[in-house]
């Protein structure tokens, strides 16, 4: 009996061990260096732009073989495994507490390897976007939109999207997209410093809105006083105008006023006296008190007057 519970206890221990995270595999190197070559496991912030912090260290045996089993990873966070830290020789990945990652020999390290982690096969579908040197602002946002529902991922995306300039031009393009995954981000156990570059892009965004808005009301606003303000002066102006020519008729006599109406019809002095019935003499007296009150030299600067 005793036996039997000492069978358990230790497969229950080694299922325990069996299920932290487990990453190994093999590196091709040359024989003479593998005693000095280590694997360094490092953790990066999404939103950091910080070198990356250590997280442990693995051994090379005499066959390139090396082994980091580490149960203390976070939830689909991502990695990296470098040779002796150097950058040009490392593999970034995603990874978490209940995945394992194998890496097979290949001329280049880390090239070949199988991960359990479904997160990390959409991060290596969108790395191979990012790395293309034509890769675009569409076709990137399209991918993070239509790919499975990773938060990890979509945040990836868009912090390359941010990397290359390209971020502004896509919230401005599909605002409502980025607000309703600011939403699922603050819902989900993701730190809130990994996404906080792009909460701070649609503050931006919707503050340069609200200023658009603010600045189209304000010129529609502008414009409208200036067709009030203009239509005003025209009725003043015309109103002026109505006045001026009362006041002109109010200074002309009975006969003037005659004698103006006959010269805006374009008669004659001879033709106005006999309309009128009075002398050619008396005629010509008329119109230079018509120019005097009127404050004209001669019949054309008359005509044009009331003409206009």
């Amino acid at each position: 009996m005793n036996k039997i519970l000492l069978f358990i206890f230790l497969s229950l221990i080694s299922i325990e061990l069996n299920a932290q995270t487990n990453i190994s595999g093999y590196i091709s190197i040359d024989d003479s260096i593998v005693d000095k070559q280590l694997i360094f496991l490092s953790i990066k912030s999404i939103n950091s732009t910080e070198e990356s912090n250590i997280i442990t260290s693995g051994q090379l045996d005499k066959n390139g073989f090396f082994n980091i089993n580490h149960g203390l990873l976070n939830e689909n966070k991502l990695y990296t495994l470098s040779i002796n830290n150097n950058k040009r020789s490392s593999k970034s990945f995603i990874l978490s507490n209940n995945d394992s990652l194998f890496f097979q020999k290949s001329n280049t390290p880390f090239t070949v390897f199988t991960n359990t982690n479904n997160a990390d096969k959409e991060w290596q579908k969108l790395k191979k976007i990012i790395e293309k040197q034509d890769a675009g602002i569409n076709e990137i946002h399209n991918y993070t939109k239509d790919s499975l529902k990773i938060l990890a991922i979509k945040l990836l995306s868009i912090k390359e999207l941010k990397n290359r300039k390209l971020l502004k031009k896509d919230i401005y393009l599909n605002p409502e997209y980025y607000s309703n995954l600011l939403k699922e981000l603050k819902q989900s156990e993701i730190d809130a410093n990994e996404y906080i570059f792009l909460e701070t892009e649609l503050e931006f965004h919707n503050l340069k809105s609200i200023e658009n808005k603010y600045s189209i009301s304000r010129l529609i606003n502008f414009i409208l006083g200036f067709l009030l303000l203009t239509l005003i002066v025209y009725k003043f102006s015309s109103k002026l105008l109505i006045t001026k020519k009362e006041n002109y008729e109010l200074e002309l006599s009975k006969q003037e006023l005659n004698v103006k109406k006959l010269i805006l019809d374009g008669k004659s002095n001879k033709d106005i006296a006999e309309d009128l019935f009075i002398s050619l003499s008396t005629v010509k007296t008329h119109i230079t008190n018509i120019y005097n009150k009127l404050n004209v030299s001669n019949r054309s600067e008359l005509i044009a007057k009331f003409k206009n």
